[in-house]
């Protein structure tokens, strides 16, 4: 049985739509439909995110303005070094611009890899990509169907994976 077949009816442009698209359509005709194009308000987000976090955590004159932006008590709490490292790593990777490089960056420097025990190259490889935190167990609702390579090796994958990005469950704050 399909997941989410509940929602097979609803209209196109609704959230019940597509997560029952997402969950049915083959991944290749999924990304056609909904991410030829990065949406208005994804655009925006995304915009947000590296001006008022990501830049400012690449360039050291503006460091406190990032810590400032993000709500860190100090600077020691971002591991820049880590962000760097992971960026280098990442410009091996042509599939990824340059934007999506430097934030998957600044989730190292966030502690997003160590927080889960997990390498870039793991990470990529996981159907748990998403919710790191829920891998195995009786969490199977969050394994995805898709790993975040497979998701980049179509056309606009890039989109869904920047969309996604955004939303990861690991931004969420207590």
């Amino acid at each position: 049985m399909k997941r989410y077949a509940e929602y097979k009816k609803y209209t196109d442009g609704t959230w019940q739509k597509h997560l029952y698209d997402l969950s049915n359509l083959p991944l290749k005709d999924f990304l056609v439909k909904y991410h030829r194009n990065i949406d208005k308000p994804t655009l925006q987000e995304w915009q947000k995110w590296m001006d008022n976090f990501v830049i400012p955590a690449f360039d050291s004159g503006r460091y406190c303005e990032m810590i400032k932006n993000f709500g860190y008590s100090s600077k020691d709490k971002h591991d820049f070094k880590k962000q760097n490292i992971f960026f280098q790593i990442l410009r091996k990777d042509d599939r990824l611009d340059d934007e999506t490089r430097k934030f998957i960056a600044f989730m190292a420097g966030n502690h997003f890899f160590d927080k889960y025990n997990l390498t870039i190259n793991e990470w990529f490889n996981s159907l748990y990509w998403t919710r790191p935190d829920l891998k195995g167990g009786k969490y199977t609702d969050y394994k995805d169907d898709y790993t975040i390579n497979q998701i980049l090796n179509l056309p606009y994958g890039l989109n869904h994976f920047k969309n996604v990005l955004l939303n990861l469950n690991h931004w969420h704050r207590i």
